[in-house]
């Protein structure tokens, strides 16, 4: 999923020379940070997919020279041992620049860069939970929460980045965040799903010629043997396997859908928003539109909130001993079918002289 909600060269007007305080200026300076180094991040992803997908094609198609009998040897041995080093670099850019890791050092960055966005538009308007009499110690408290649950591993990527020089946002009203804020962004988003969407396409038209040269190839070998076309079938289909994993990677389709979404979801917003809203739907509304921008992941939502207890289950304290945690963890566990078949005591027998210290009770148990 394409990490950015918002645009991240998008112009937001400032107001120049607008008093600032140093809490909202370490928020800002930090989502810079952030979106930086997410913006570096796609980036290289993007740039190792594009040349895996090159050294992929390549590789196909010198193994499918190499395989031609009628060259001289120097030849199909160059072009043999082209197509090994392509394919292998291609092995070696999967195995270590699109990986999970890389792929989670881009959304992650991203997750926190838009978390700190939100607070920041929310911070500015003074709505929930910036409209009390210390707007700025609720927003260090955010800022706290964001950067303690990101992975101590990318607060290195944050540090060695260095923040631009865009200022604050100059929204200070509720009508400035509908029109900059949640129209802006909806205007984005169908901007950017008929890109993807277009992309995505462009990738399919080119999976079906490759997908179409194989399958003319293979019915010329059928009919003609001697012209050793097998290599080549071979190729064109790799190519279209190769421009079809490259399609799933990027998945232009589904960030399109998402966007798509997006949009329409932040349009009936906008006009359910009363013209007279009260602070309480203005809160709301701003809640819903950060909402829904954080909703494209939902990865990122993560830094926003704890991670849920299962249904049913609750937290064992860690002060009690084994056995009462056996005992818990039991009960939580075990059907009526299970408890029926535990080992159960006889009904307590009246009062008798084992009871009265003559001889110890006989305690009888039953499956």
């Amino acid at each position: 999923m394409d990490a950015g909600t918002v645009d991240p060269n998008a112009a937001i007007p400032s107001a120049p020379g607008a008093a600032t305080d140093g809490v909202l200026d370490l928020v800002w300076r930090r989502q810079r940070q952030w979106s930086r180094a997410a913006n570096a991040a796609r980036a290289r992803l993007d740039r190792w997919r594009f040349w895996n997908l090159v050294l992929l094609v390549l590789g196909a198609l010198a193994g499918a020279i190499a395989a031609q009998n009628w060259r001289a040897s120097g030849v199909v041995t160059g072009f043999a041992i082209a197509a090994a080093v392509a394919l292998a670099l291609a092995g070696l850019i999967q195995a270590n620049a699109l990986n999970e890791d890389q792929t989670a050092r881009w959304t992650q960055a991203r997750a926190a860069s838009e978390a700190l966005k939100a607070e920041v538009y929310r911070y500015l308007i003074r709505v929930s939970p910036y409209a009390g009499a210390d707007p700025a110690l609720a927003l260090r408290a955010q800022l706290d929460i964001v950067q303690d649950r990101v992975p101590q591993p990318l607060l290195v990527d944050q540090q060695m980045t260095a923040a631009d020089k865009r200022a604050i946002p100059s929204l200070r009203t509720f009508d400035q965040y509908v029109t900059l804020r949640a129209r802006g962004q909806e205007e984005w988003h169908r901007t950017k799903s008929a890109e993807h969407a277009g992309q995505a396409r462009t990738l399919r038209i080119w999976q079906l010629i490759a997908t179409g040269v194989g399958v003319v190839l293979s019915a010329i070998a059928a009919f003609a043997p001697s012209w050793h076309l097998s290599a080549w079938t071979a190729a064109a289909t790799t190519i279209a396997a190769a421009v079809g994993a490259h399609l799933a990677a990027t998945q232009h389709q589904r960030i399109a859908a998402g966007y798509a979404a997006t949009a329409d979801q932040l349009e009936r917003l906008i006009v359910g928003i009363p013209a007279t809203a009260t602070p309480e739907q203005q809160a709301q509304f701003v809640a819903d539109v950060e909402r829904v921008l954080a909703a494209q992941n939902g990865a990122w939502t993560d830094l926003l909130s704890t991670k849920p207890t299962a249904p049913g289950k609750t937290e064992l304290p860690r002060t009690r001993n084994s056995h009462a945690r056996s005992a818990d963890i039991r009960a939580q566990t075990e059907t009526p079918r299970h408890r029926a078949r535990r080992p159960q005591p006889y009904p307590r027998q009246p009062y008798s002289r084992h009871e009265r210290g003559l001889r110890a009770p006989r305690r009888d148990w039953r499956w």
